[in-house]
């Protein structure tokens, strides 16, 4: 990984926080990859005649899918999914560290349940939602 990755460098950093529209966009951008990559695979190997139906039948297999997805990289070493790193944001401890995967998998399950909670990022200084605030993270820009 690159040297803006290390961890010791998030400790010397100023770090700034994500704003809701960046986060907003990063989500929307993983979403879109994950679409167009289960679109892939249904037109590559025909599991059935349209989309629509595939995600009919499939959509627990799907949701198990994402659901891992978030939880493993928001978890990995590069600590963003795709959409985040594209967006060049990137979750961390309040500490500056790194997440890791219990915390990212607690952290996706709070965000499920409390989805209303983004709402706070409006009125903090860290941009934190409530599952932010309860997991104790933060989501910076790495510029």
């Amino acid at each position: 990984m690159d040297e803006i990755l290390d961890e010791k460098t998030y400790e010397t950093r100023n770090v700034q926080p994500a704003d809701f529209i960046t986060r907003l966009t990063a989500l929307a951008l993983d979403f879109l990859l994950f679409i167009l990559f289960s679109y892939g695979l249904n037109y590559a190997f025909k599991f059935s005649s349209s989309y629509a139906i595939f995600v009919k039948l499939f959509w627990w297999k799907i949701l198990l899918c994402v659901s891992f997805y978030f939880m493993y990289f928001n978890g990995s070493e590069s600590n963003a999914t795709l959409g985040k790193q594209i967006m060049n944001i990137r979750f961390l401890t309040e500490q500056k560290r790194a997440v890791d995967f219990s915390t990212s998998a607690k952290h996706y399950l709070l965000s499920i349940l409390l989805f209303f909670g983004f709402y706070s990022i409006f009125q903090n200084k860290k941009k934190q939602s409530i599952a932010d605030k309860l997991c104790k993270i933060i989501v910076i820009k790495v510029s």
